[in-house]
């Protein structure tokens, strides 16, 4: 939920396993640079497992469909493993490809389990018994386009055997490639359609589906498996579109505010109306929680890191969260009816944020943490551009855009709220 610079990452955790396997009948030389592929007698040091929440292709404001899922990719050798490129195949190992990340690209979707590094960094080489988390997106012209079942095919290179291993360890290879036998399983059901969140012009979807982002790389250990808690969820934040750059790296400043940029009144998202998304019920309201300064992190219980909350049944087991709202501002009461469009509080800087923003995302259940992100499409918003550190770039182009989940960096303008 933590608001972040544009291309912020985040990290992750998750329970580490190891394992072996009794030696092949005709093992390799160590130190073998031959490729070694998918034999019923060959080790193959990594064991990759999908997450267990099923993707729904959902239209972003590319105007593509996004298939976003996590593998996890324990590196169960004595050597230390390197991904050189991931391939994802439609419908089986013989499928099409329809994915392909090398390199680089494969480093920049890559987090290690159980490490909290500050600023959080992807991971170039995976240790001997330590799990990492491939952030994928999978993209498609058109939502039957997407296959019902994603497999990967996963080449890596594998450094040198350390000291003080079993002289069985020499038979594990140098480089290997493999395909997956666990494939993802693609939910074919349509994301919810809901209404804008916010009023008005300039809003940037600052951490949003499908890079990695703080939202995409939030995977947490909740209930016995890895949650990805924040698939797609927003983080809003307005901005002066008009200012350049719009991201000062030497200053370390971008243009959220316009003044003091230690008073969250100074920042142009800060004491904005929040609307209900849909007709729903209140099920849960929090308005005491304190504001924090701006880019003064509070040391907060789990239950705590949203601020000030609003969370609203919308009906078919679908709820909406809002978070971060300003202390005091919530209009609603657990219970109460709202209608589409009603403001239901204002934006404030309340919990785990570094500025002013709103927070705002679909769940499976009305625990933000616990509960399975659900895809969603906005109904109604003009699309302006996508954000970069100095302009804002008109590709695709702008326009009128309906049923669209706006994409990480996406700048957009919602309409006007209604009189009240």
């Amino acid at each position: 939920m933590r608001r972040a610079r544009l291309a912020a990452i985040a990290v992750v955790t998750a329970a580490v396993l190891a394992g072996c396997a009794s030696a092949p009948s005709a093992p390799p030389p160590a130190g073998s640079p031959g490729l070694v592929t998918q034999d019923p007698a060959t080790f193959l040091p990594l064991v990759i497992t999908p997450n267990d929440q099923p993707p729904s292709p959902v239209r972003g404001t590319d105007g593509r469909f996004h298939v976003a899922y996590e593998l996890q990719v324990l590196n169960a050798g004595p050597r230390p493993a390197t991904l050189t490129s991931v391939e994802s195949l439609a419908d089986g190992p013989d499928g099409r490809v329809v994915g392909s990340l090398d390199g680089p690209a494969v480093t920049a979707r890559s987090l290690m389990v159980g490490d909290y590094p500050l600023p959080p960094v992807p991971v170039t080489e995976i240790p001997a018994g330590r799990t990492i988390l491939l952030i994928l997106d999978d993209v498609f012209d058109s939502r039957e386009a997407a296959p019902a079942a994603i497999v990967h095919r996963v080449r890596a290179t594998f450094g040198p055997l350390p000291p003080g291993q079993a002289e069985f360890a020499n038979n594990f290879p140098a480089s290997s490639e493999q395909v997956t036998s666990q494939p993802v399983r693609v939910d074919g059901r349509a994301p919810v359609v809901v209404g804008p969140p916010l009023a008005g012009p300039d809003w940037v979807a600052v951490n949003a589906c499908c890079e990695l982002s703080p939202h995409r790389g939030a995977m947490v250990p909740l209930n016995g498996r890895i949650n990805g808690a924040e698939r797609y969820a927003v983080d809003w934040s307005r901005f002066d579109l008009a200012r350049r750059p719009i991201v000062d790296f030497a200053a370390g400043t971008q243009a959220t505010f316009t003044g003091d940029p230690t008073r969250n009144e100074d920042y142009f998202t800060f004491d904005q109306p929040v609307l209900a998304v849909a007709d729903a019920t209140v099920v849960a309201v929090v308005s005491d929680l304190p504001e924090a300064a701006p880019h003064q992190f509070l040391s907060l219980p789990v239950n705590d890191l949203g601020g000030n909350r609003i969370v609203l049944d919308l009906g078919n087991g679908v709820f909406a969260f809002y978070g971060h709202l300003k202390t005091g501002s919530p209009e609603v009461r657990v219970g109460d009816p709202v209608r589409r469009g009603q403001e239901i509080a204002r934006t404030g800087n309340s919990g785990n944020t570094s500025e002013s923003h709103l927070h705002f995302g679909l769940m499976d259940t009305p625990a933000p943490l616990t509960a399975t992100n659900v895809p969603f499409e906005i109904d109604t918003l003009t699309y302006v551009g996508t954000v970069t550190p100095e302009t804002v770039l008109a590709d695709p182009p702008p326009g009128v855009r309906s049923g669209e989940l706006p994409l990480i960096n996406s700048a957009v303008d919602f309409p006007e709220a209604p009189p009240r």
